[in-house]
């Protein structure tokens, strides 16, 4: 199963090595700046930021609610290394995003709980939802 919610940290003078030598954060994919973008990326020019990425969640896309109940874990758990993130040197944007399938609907609608928006607000972590094409709409 593809990881379906991430947290995302960068700037453009921010060192994701430096700051990931002695953190705990679990099995980071970072970026650096002058990189050149992954393959199917829309953008073809090299990195302008670098940064990093882990996993908050890998609950499937059709389950907002467990990306939701894992991601407060994920803040729980790690809050005073995102903490630390936050304050570090060069980090211009903390972000989780949630991947979502899109539904066949008129109307798309999500909702995020108090608690998680306390907790990540309390932390300066963005909040983003990514919507993908399911998997029977591609065919």
């Amino acid at each position: 199963m593809s990881v379906t919610c991430i947290l995302r940290a960068g700037g453009r003078i921010f060192d994701p090595d430096a700051f990931l030598a002695g953190s705990a954060l679990p099995e980071p994919v970072i970026q650096r700046r002058g990189d050149p973008p992954w393959p199917g990326e829309q953008d073809t020019a090299p990195r302008t930021r670098s940064g990093f990425s882990v996993t908050v969640s890998d609950a499937g896309m059709d389950d907002l609610d467990a990306q939701i109940e894992e991601a407060i874990a994920f803040l729980d758990q790690h809050e005073d290394e995102l903490r630390r993130l936050g304050r570090y040197e060069g980090v211009e944007d903390m972000t989780i995003d949630f991947g979502i399938a899109w539904r066949d609907a008129a109307t798309q609608t999500d909702w995020f709980p108090p608690e998680l928006l306390w907790r990540a607000g309390a932390l300066d972590i963005g909040l983003c939802v990514s919507h993908y094409l399911a998997q029977e709409q591609e065919s």
